[in-house]
C-alpha cells in the first residue's frame, strides 16, 4: 500500500518561525518557484504582495514613494488583473460576467497562498528528478487502457534498463496518473451527516480522475471554519444556527489556506480559458493550502460538529487586494455587483449546492487540461498535484486514518512484468496484446490483484509473446 503522505508533511512551526524561513527563503531564491531537474524548463513567479504603506501609498498616488522597480512590477500587476478583468466583461456568458470578481479574488488568494505558506523549498521537494525524460513524448491521457500502459512498458524493455530501474521508470511516469491510482474513504462518517450523495462516491474504491471533481467542490467545506469566526453564519430558509464549532487557530498559515480553499472551486467553473501559469500558480496553491491544513488538523474535523451544515450560507470571498478592486472601480463597476457565486449568478449559496455544482466542472476542467499537455512537464506536474491535493482534501475531510489509496491492475501489472524483466513482445500482432489488455482491465474491474504467475500463464494460454532482456 503506497504512502501517500511521505515526507510532505510541515514541520510544526510557529507564524513567526515560518515567516522567517519564508524570508531566508525568497532572500536566496527570489520570488520565482522552480524545481529541482525542471530549472530550465518550469519557473513560475509569484506575486510580492503590498505592504500595509505600500497599499496606503498607492492609493493617495504617492508614486515617489516607490523605487522604480517596485513601481513596474506594481504596475504590471495591475495590468495583468486589469487585461483578465476586461476579458471577462467581453465574455458572451453573462454568468461569467457576474462572478468576473468572485474568479479575480481566487486568483489573488492563489498568490498569496503562495507567498504566504511556500517557503524554504516546501513545493519544489515533491519534485525529485524523475528518469523519464525520453518517456515524456509517449502519450499517458488523463484516462489510460491497459493497451497503453503495455506500449509504454514496451518502450521501457526495449531500453534494457535493470529491471528495478525499469519499475521506478515507469512507476515515475505514471505512478502519478489519476488512472494509476484509486483511492476511497473507508467511513465518511462526518461527510454522510450533510453531503450523502458525495460521501457515496467517496467511499467507493476508484481512481482518481472521478474522485478528483469531488474533492475540488469540498473546499469550501474544509475551509469553514474561517466563517464561524471571520463572518455572520447565514442559514437557508431562516433556520437557527446551531454551530459547535470550536475557535481555530487563525494564524497566518491556516488563515490563508482556508482563504483560498473557500474560493478554489470557482477558478475551473467555466473551464479552460486562461494560462499556463496561472493554471499552475492556482494548482499549486491547492496543493500547499491542503498539505498546511493536513499538517495542522490532526485528524480533529473543526467543522464536523456543526448541524446542518449543508444549509449553511457562504459567499465568495470579498477581495481585498487593492489592485483588484482598482480595476473593477475603474470601469465604473460596484465590487458587490461582480461577487457572485458563477452557478447561480447570486452572493449567497448553500454549502450544499457548492458541493453539487462545481464536482463536475472540475473533474472536466483537469480533464481538458491534460488533454493539452499530456506529454509534457506542465502535465506531470499538475496531474501530481491534482492527485495529492485529492487525497489529502479527504483526510482534512474525515481524517489520515479513513483514506485509502493503492495503485489499479493496470499499474499493478506493469511493474510486476518490468521487474521480472518482461514486456509483451511490440512486433506480435494487434490483437494478442489487446488480448493481454482486455484480461488486466477485467482483473481491475473484478478487483483482482494481479501476480507474475497470472500473468505468464494467461500470456502462454493465448500465444501473448513475452520478451525478457
Amino acid at each position: 500500500m503506497p504512502n501517500w503522505t511521505a515526507p510532505f508533511k510541515l514541520p510544526k512551526l510557529t507564524s513567526a518561525e515560518f515567516r522567517k524561513l519564508r524570508a531566508d527563503y525568497i532572500a536566496k531564491y527570489g520570488y520565482t518557484y522552480t524545481y529541482p531537474g525542471l530549472f530550465d524548463v518550469l519557473k513560475f513567479g509569484i506575486e510580492k504582495p503590498l505592504t500595509e504603506q505600500e497599499t496606503l501609498d498607492w492609493k493617495a498616488k504617492r508614486y515617489d514613494q516607490f523605487s522604480e522597480d517596485r513601481l513596474y512590477d506594481i504596475k504590471k500587476m495591475k495590468k495583468k488583473r486589469k487585461d483578465k478583468f476586461l476579458a471577462m466583461l467581453a465574455s458572451p456568458t453573462p454568468e461569467l460576467i457576474t462572478s468576473a470578481g468572485s474568479i479575480m479574488c481566487a486568483i489573488d488568494n492563489a498568490q498569496d497562498a503562495l507567498y504566504t505558506l511556500g517557503a524554504a523549498g516546501i513545493v519544489a521537494m515533491r519534485f525529485s528528478p524523475p528518469p523519464i525524460a525520453a518517456l515524456l513524448a509517449i502519450p499517458t491521457g488523463a484516462v489510460m487502457t491497459a493497451a497503453s500502459a503495455l506500449t509504454i512498458i514496451g518502450n521501457l524493455g526495449a531500453r534494457k534498463l535493470p529491471g528495478k530501474l525499469a519499475k521506478r521508470a515507469y512507476q515515475k511516469k505514471t505512478g502519478i496518473d489519476p488512472w494509476s491510482k484509486k483511492g476511497r474513504i473507508k467511513y465518511a462518517k462526518h461527510l454522510m451527516k450533510s453531503f450523502s450523495p458525495q460521501a457515496a462516491v467517496i467511499q467507493g474504491l476508484q481512481t482518481t480522475t472521478e474522485i478528483f471533481g469531488v474533492g475540488i467542490s469540498l473546499g469550501p467545506l474544509v475551509g469553514f471554519a474561517i466563517d464561524a469566526v471571520a463572518t455572520p453564519i447565514r442559514m437557508l430558509f431562516g433556520q437557527p444556527v446551531a454551530v459547535k464549532l470550536p475557535i481555530p487557530s487563525m494564524d497566518d498559515l491556516k488563515g490563508m489556506a482556508r482563504r483560498y480553499l473557500r474560493d478554489v472551486p470557482i477558478y475551473p467553473y467555466f473551464g479552460l480559458r486562461t494560462s499556463d501559469e496561472e493554471v499552475m500558480a492556482m494548482m499549486m496553491a491547492t496543493w500547499i493550502s491542503n498539505v498546511t491544513l493536513w499538517s495542522e488538523t490532526n485528524d480533529l474535523q473543526e467543522w464536523a460538529d456543526a448541524d446542518n451544515i449543508d444549509q449553511v450560507l457562504i459567499n465568495p470571498t470579498p477581495p481585498t487586494n487593492p489592485l483588484t478592486l482598482e480595476v473593477i472601480q475603474e470601469e465604473g463597476i460596484d465590487v458587490p455587483d461582480v461577487m457572485n457565486w458563477p452557478h447561480n449568478g447570486q452572493p449567497w449559496a448553500p454549502m450544499q449546492d457548492v458541493v453539487n455544482e462545481y464536482s463536475a466542472p472540475a473533474k472536466d476542467f483537469f480533464s481538458d487540461y491534460m488533454r493539452l499537455h499530456d506529454k509534457d512537464w506542465l502535465g506531470y506536474m499538475f496531474k501530481t498535484l491534482a492527485c495529492d491535493s485529492t487525497f489529502y482534501t479527504l483526510a482534512c475531510a474525515e481524517g489520515q486514518d479513513q483514506v485509502q489509496y493503492d495503485y489499479t491492475a493496470t499499474s499493478k501489472a506493469c511493474s510486476i512484468l518490468l521487474e521480472n524483466h518482461l514486456y509483451p513482445d511490440p512486433e506480435q500482432p494487434e490483437a494478442n496484446l489487446q488480448k493481454l489488455a482486455d484480461r488486466i482491465d477485467l482483473w481491475e474491474s473484478d478487483s483482482i490483484k494481479p501476480t507474475l504467475r497470472g500473468l505468464v500463464d494467461f500470456c502462454d494460454q493465448n500465444d501473448i509473446l513475452l520478451t525478457s532482456w
